[in-house]
């Protein structure tokens, strides 16, 4: 049983003429005769009365009728569904990001949000730790993570899509913001670092730019979160080293950004997904994501 017999059966139902039903669906009527035909064979029921003058349902007929206009507007709703997915009037997003991706990841979602509003988007956290899933077994569309830790996945393509300096996040009432940042005033300083487990590149990058500065950090405290070190930084128990747009993000609550000299250490973080991008929804992200990547080239 296929689409086209269910359709000129339910044509003929409508006429009740098999010229007309032809005509209606732009075939020969050898073509619809053989297709209720065939239908009747593989059902087992005769669904047609017909004589030269006439032609009615009979009462198998009538009963699988309901049936059948069942299944072609399934059919319908189903291409149509698929055509908005396509076109991207509708679907699914599935994104994962390390925290200090989210300044420009905002940026992106802010544009494909008025794009596609009807798409939804389902957003994870991620740790930089854990790097890239295996493709096949990957449910995410795009991960975003420093670009350390997807180099060398031969099944993901990758995307530069922001490079940030690393900054001194301080409580505004701590001393340094005054006294400016030195080798001397940060010795005296306690440090709480993101932990070496949740980002090795950002703890890594942390420690090499005190290293450079000439001093080792007194790190008393080392967070799985961007939000436990703004709560611990904001009440005083320390100072942070974040990249640059992150750290901006918390400036507002309580804290001042302090830049490094110059030659300071930066964090460079990439987009990743599959080279088989199949899903509508994802292929129109990405064009938005190129673009904006771009945009922090020039």
């Amino acid at each position: 049983m296929d689409l086209n017999q269910l359709i000129s059966f339910v044509t003929v139902a409508q006429t009740l003429n098999f010229t007309s039903a032809a005509k209606r669906n732009g075939v020969p009527q050898s073509t619809v005769s053989r297709q209720i035909d065939s239908l009747e064979e593989q059902l087992g029921a005769q669904l047609f009365y017909r004589t030269r003058r006439q032609v009615r349902l009979t009462e198998e007929g009538r009963i699988f009728l309901p049936y059948a206009r069942e299944t072609l507007a399934q059919m319908e709703e189903g291409m149509e569904a698929v055509r908005r997915s396509h076109e991207g009037e509708e679907g699914r997003l599935s994104l994962a990001a390390v925290s200090a991706a989210g300044p420009f990841l905002t940026e992106c979602l802010g544009d494909f949000a008025r794009q596609c509003p009807n798409i939804a988007v389902d957003l994870r956290p991620a740790s930089a730790g854990d790097g890239l899933p295996v493709a096949n077994t990957d449910p995410v569309d795009f991960h975003f993570l420093p670009r350390e830790m997807a180099e060398g996945q031969e099944e993901y393509e990758l995307l530069t899509v922001c490079t940030d300096d690393l900054v001194l996040a301080v409580s505004r009432e701590n001393p340094v913001v005054r006294d400016g940042l030195s080798s001397e005033t940060l010795q005296k300083e306690k440090f709480l670092l993101i932990s070496e487990k949740e980002d090795p590149i950002l703890y890594m990058q942390a420690m090499d730019l005190c290293q450079s500065m000439r001093f080792t950090p007194a790190v008393t405290g080392c967070y799985d979160s961007v939000e436990a070190l703004q709560i611990g930084v904001a009440a005083g128990l320390g100072v942070t080293i974040l990249p640059s747009r992150l750290a901006a993000e918390m400036e507002g609550g309580g804290l001042a950004v302090l830049p490094f000299p110059d030659g300071s250490r930066s964090m460079t973080y990439v987009a990743a997904w599959k080279k088989n991008l199949l899903n509508p929804a994802a292929r129109l992200f990405l064009d938005i994501l190129r673009q904006r990547a771009g945009s922090e080239e020039g």
